[in-house]
């Protein structure tokens, strides 16, 4: 009984002590104890208030006493900062063990609700982002505009319509900051609140008000297939009536097939040319923080699309992407037929680019990627000949990475090298089926493993899976031929072996990595301003993001509309009339599809007409040449180099077999009356009458007939750029000039 007693004291005096060291501390479930003071937690981890990471706050809440939860939320701090407090304010009294709410910095962002709130409501909390905000006024018709989330609201003026970066994203710019597109239906334009219509309605709204209307794809979300997604001029952006405007539809993996069939139907070409802007775009990390663009950009002769990871076509060149290439071997098979057009053309669509299957993705890669060879040490790769990759009649070759300038080195001493491109993108479109790609191999298993943790891709938003070469050793990055083919005797000796080009038929691939998963995928952001047009908006004084009318800036953007639109039509009247060139008025070498023309092919006549259009007809006088065809077409372009000159580029005929200068959609001049003739080296009669006769070796033409003793033009001609077509402005024999009659 004595240690009974014994036991039961030392208990009671064990319980007592632990209870009194508990409740000194606040820690018994009856008691509270209040939150810390930031000082009190700063203090603790030798920081200052303003310095308190999440982390910090949290660890020392926890060790005494209190459970945690997070939340984030965007803020002037960097990322990872403590912020606030979300449920609790400092010295409140709480039970031990009670749930305290940490806010952690998501560092600079757009909130989650900017768009379509009053952006004088969001002003002060983009203020305290730390980055630069500007305002700027896109034009709205004040009727309902339908976001990305799906989500309807009606455009007042004041609203905002739109941010960059986009609605709930981070800032990746901090330079450039956030843009906050607000509503006005001041002025007149192309409605911003457009977005997410009915094409058809859009269109007949546009019409109704002068407008003329184009159409072209764009790859969208699921909610906004076959609805307005954008347009150029870029909605909610100034235009004079009579302007042409571009309507962008949202399309989804239909439209794959389609472009399978123009490939096919372009066997003999080097690529797919068109359809394929349909990609362009924005494309992000579901977080916002690492982005890709896809860009278009218009030639003279068709549009391409380049991606922001390897420049424009200015900078190291051959950076246009395309899903097919006839320099890969098994690019351009056709499933419909059982010619074999090169050693490693595919017997199935399976073994060839997925543009040739049927689960509504693509490849995308550049132009270099596929024809262009590289030759030189580890730290110093170039580009090289294109025509050199298999030897022949090249002027230059790779040996033992030294480019040599000799023709007359034997072919087999080529050793051209191979270097990973940073373009090669898997794109999935809304309605494709990733999973049979994956399921054909296309992808690295190692990644493929990987990525199964990591979630599946949105199969509503339009993505790409961007190869990364960081994924890859360096000697699989840059290598030559001969270190992954020994026996270069016994493979194809065409870029088809190329081990960076990913497509299923290259027997040399590399499985692309990383694999498709929610982590990996690059997102088409959406948004109905495009993030590469918000300059040409109208910036708002501070003062009036209320009431965005402002008057003086909007008309001046819509004079600046004006102007330029009166200028077009000035200049469409300046050059318009009925030109011809006719034998022997001057000298030309005219191509049909008959063969080439001479005195008796007989006369084009372009007529040249003041809305634009033009139109061209061929007389034939005698055989064999060929008439082609007559066809109209519109001068896509125009531009007043001076009082005498405008340049002028023409839409070229649908029909093919037309092969005169201007029906090759060239460039050309017109030369009003009166401008000086430099460009071709005009002839004097006595001249013309010696060259004409062997006499003499000059290089001049016969336009001495229409200039005055001084040089200057007495009739209009239209000069036609040839370059294209191998001519030589200076040659006697190559020189077109359409006259106006």
């Amino acid at each position: 009984m004595r240690l009974v007693a014994a036991v039961v004291v030392v208990v009671l005096v064990l319980v007592a002590g632990t209870a009194t060291f508990l409740g000194t501390r606040g820690l018994l479930p009856w008691q509270s104890v209040p939150v810390p003071s930031l000082d009190q937690l700063a203090g603790k981890q030798g920081a200052t208030v303003d310095s308190l990471t999440a982390d910090q706050v949290e660890q020392e809440l926890r060790s005494e006493g209190f459970q945690t939860t997070r939340s984030q939320q965007y803020s002037g701090k960097s990322a990872g900062a403590f912020l606030a407090f979300s449920n609790v304010s400092e010295g409140q009294q709480l039970r031990n063990g009670d749930l305290v709410g940490i806010i952690e910095s998501l560092g600079p962002g757009v909130p989650q609700g900017t768009v379509g709130a009053r952006a004088t409501d969001s002003k002060q909390t983009l203020a305290g982002m730390n980055v630069p905000v500007t305002y700027r006024a896109v034009y709205t018709s004040g009727g309902s505009m339908t976001d990305s989330s799906g989500s309807t609201m009606t455009l007042t003026d004041g609203m905002v319509a739109a941010t960059y970066p986009a609605d709930g994203q981070p800032v990746t710019d901090t330079g450039a900051g956030i843009t906050v597109a607000v509503a006005t239906t001041d002025g007149s334009g192309i409605p911003v609140d457009y977005y997410g219509q009915d094409p058809d309605t859009v269109e007949a709204d546009l019409e109704s008000r002068g407008y003329t209307v184009a159409w072209e794809p764009r790859f969208a979300t699921k909610a906004n297939i076959g609805k307005i997604v954008g347009s150029d001029p870029a909605l909610g952006s100034a235009a004079a009536a009579g302007t042409s405007v571009t309507l962008y539809y949202g399309v989804d993996s239909n439209i794959v097939g389609a472009m399978h069939d123009e490939a096919l139907a372009l066997s003999g070409d080097s690529s797919l040319l068109s359809d394929l802007t349909a990609a362009a775009g924005l494309y992000c990390k579901a977080d916002g923080s690492d982005c890709i663009t896809l860009s278009e950009d218009c030639g003279q002769r068709s549009c391409d699309l380049y991606s922001s990871q390897t420049g424009s076509a200015d900078v190291s060149g051959m950076t246009e992407l395309f899903p097919c290439f006839f320099a890969q071997g098994t690019c351009m098979y056709n499933p419909d037929t059982t010619t074999s057009l090169g050693t490693d053309r595919a017997p199935h669509w399976e073994d060839s680019p997925l543009l040739f299957g049927d689960t509504g993705t693509f490849e995308l890669t550049t132009w270099r990627q596929v024809t262009s060879g590289y030759c030189g040490t580890d730290g110093d790769w170039k580009y090289w000949k294109r025509e050199t990759m298999s030897g022949g009649n090249s002027m230059q070759v790779c040996v033992d990475g030294q480019i040599r300038d000799d023709p007359g080195v034997n072919s087999s001493l080529d050793d051209p090298g191979y270097q990973m491109d940073d373009a090669w993108y898997v794109y999935v479109p809304v309605g494709a089926d990733i999973k049979a790609v994956e399921d054909m191999g296309y992808f690295d298993a190692d990644a493929m493993s990987q990525a199964a943790s990591q979630g599946e891709p949105d199969s509503d938003t339009p993505y790409l899976i961007a190869r990364d070469p960081s994924l890859y050793t360096d000697q699989q990055r840059r290598q030559y031929k001969h270190d992954v083919f020994p026996d270069l005797a016994s493979v194809d000796m065409t870029t088809s072996v190329n081990p960076s080009i990913a497509f299923l038929g290259n027997h040399a691939r590399y499985a692309v990595k990383p694999a498709p998963s929610a982590q990996s995928a690059y997102y088409l952001v959406e948004n109905p301003t495009d993030p590469n047009n918000l300059a040409s908006f109208p910036q708002i004084p501070d003062g009036q993001i209320g009431d965005p009318s402002v008057p003086d800036s909007k008309s001046s953007d819509q004079q600046q509309a004006d102007q330029a639109a009166a200028e077009r039509q000035a200049a469409f009247e300046a050059i318009a009339g009925t030109y011809n060139y006719q034998f022997p008025y001057f000298t030309f070498t005219s191509e049909f599809s008959g063969g080439v023309g001479g005195a008796d092919c007989g006369t084009t006549t372009l007529t040249l007409n003041s809305d634009g259009s033009y139109s061209e007809s061929f007389t034939v006088y005698s055989q064999p040449c060929d008439p082609g065809a007559n066809y109209t077409g519109t001068i896509t372009d125009i531009q007043k180099v001076d009082d005498q000159t405008y340049d002028v580029t023409f839409s070229g005929p649908s029909d093919a077999s037309v092969k005169s200068a201007i029906s090759q959609g060239q460039k050309g001049q017109v030369w009003l009356t009166g401008r000086k003739v430099t460009e071709a080296p005009v002839c004097t009669a006595d001249q013309w009458n010696q060259m004409e006769a062997g006499q003499g070796n000059l290089t001049c033409n016969q336009v001495s007939d229409i200039t005055d003793d001084s040089g200057l033009l007495e009739k209009t001609v239209l000069v036609p750029d040839v370059s294209d077509l191998n001519k030589d402005l200076t040659g006697p024999n190559y020189f077109y000039v359409y006259l106006r009659q």
